[in-house]
């Protein structure tokens, strides 16, 4: 078994026909971004179109009705989203996080998830609030702040810390309930990345059950059973969260190069004796520039994503080493569209940041998602550097 060919192991429906339905969706994308935006939430519109292009399954198990793909085909299939709508590009790549993740849950739990609604969504955050241990599961009480996609989700994810008597941390895990037992607030005031409405659920001593409970350490480990012999359950945690991510920059990078190409040969420059900016020298190294850097970000992104999928594929474990260099490699692909971006708004200039222009939402969208933790460059190197020069400590979990 392996991640091989157009289809991924399990899944029915290959990686082509993936990205063509994302690609078919691009103008309805980019209809409704604005309105995203100005609503801080994805249209409806679009959170249904997702929906029916199966986009929310990509990396469900084929068990459970999902499309069980591999990282290549979730990078480009969220890439091709960005292209159009950052935000909605986002959701498609948490929520396919989320359905992964809780597809490592117990079979109970995941009859209570999809068992009425195969397209059921979760949406919650990590970061551990306390948690008690009661009689058949646990009370849960906190706030998780930048819960991307929790507007429709039918249930809400919470990071909690267990306890010990003493107040000792005993694990982190992740608590899932009921969208309707927690609150949302509308906290989600950026300049970029808005339509994600990443609010902030709240709980209140929400009880779960013990069967939906998942331990984020076994996950992060690696160590929960393998369901049935699934190899995308061979994938390491950190990669999975984190190519996620990118796969939304580089669309946006891709949107911003294609447009102001476009209009480098219609439109002027201004205190010059040039009729088109694409007849000046320096105008054309910029843009060559911008592409080389963008070419850049998606060969490192790639290159990862091939990487793991060929391991998992071959039945190997993905060595801390080079699971460390990838981690570094993925801030730095996240830096090189941002440093793309930033010559493509300088080369076609004032008129970027016009609210009538896409240029500048695309900026600030890139500007907003690069600054995810996960993509944070520094600590990539870091914990990449360590490991080159032998320094045996812990940086991050998400390795």
């Amino acid at each position: 078994m392996g991640f091989t060919g157009d289809v991924a192991v399990g899944g029915s429906v290959g990686r082509e026909e993936l990205v063509a339905r994302a690609r078919a969706l691009q103008p309805l994308l980019r209809e409704h971004a604005g309105r995203g935006e100005a609503d801080r939430r994805v249209a409806p519109e679009v959170m249904e179109a997702l929906t029916q292009a199966g986009l929310f399954r990509l990396m469900k198990p084929a068990r459970l009705g999902g499309h069980e793909v591999d990282l290549r085909t979730l990078v480009e299939v969220t890439e091709a989203l960005g292209e159009a709508d950052g935000s909605a590009a986002w959701l498609v790549g948490v929520g396919a996080v989320a359905a992964w993740l809780v597809g490592t849950a117990s079979k109970q739990a995941q009859d209570d998830f999809f068992g009425d609604d195969p397209d059921a969504r979760v949406a919650g955050g990590s970061s551990p609030a306390p948690a008690r241990r009661v009689e058949g599961g646990y009370r849960v009480s906190g706030r998780w702040a930048y819960s991307s996609g929790a507007h429709g989700a039918a249930w809400a994810s919470m990071g909690a810390m267990l306890l010990d008597d003493s107040g000792q941390p005993l694990d982190a895990v992740l608590c899932v309930a009921p969208a309707s037992d927690l609150t949302l607030e509308r906290t989600w005031k950026t300049v970029g990345m808005r339509g994600t409405g990443s609010d902030t659920l709240v709980a209140e001593d929400v009880f779960v059950p013990e069967h939906r409970a998942i331990s984020l350490g076994q996950v992060i480990a690696g160590k929960w059973p393998i369901p049935t012999g699934e190899v995308m359950y061979l994938l390491p945690a950190g990669p999975v969260g984190l190519l996620a991510l990118l796969g939304p920059i580089l669309g946006l990078g891709r949107a911003a190069l294609d447009h102001v190409v476009a209009q480098a040969s219609k439109k002027g420059m201004h205190h010059t004796f040039f009729a088109r900016q694409a007849d000046s020298v320096g105008v054309q190294i910029r843009l060559a520039e911008a592409a080389v850097k963008l070419k850049t970000a998606r060969l490192h992104t790639y290159a990862v994503a091939d990487a793991i999928d060929a391991a998992v594929g071959r039945g190997d474990d993905v060595a801390y080493g080079e699971r460390a260099e990838y981690r570094a490699e993925y801030g730095y692909a996240a830096q090189q569209v941002l440093e793309a971006l930033q010559i493509l708004v300088d080369v076609h200039g004032a008129g970027a940041f016009a609210e009538s222009s896409p240029l500048q939402q695309w900026w600030r969208d890139a500007n907003t998602a690069a600054r995810h933790a996960g993509l944070n460059a520094a600590v990539g190197y870091e914990v990449y550097g360590k490991f080159l020069v032998g320094v045996d400590e812990q940086v991050s979990p998400m390795i």
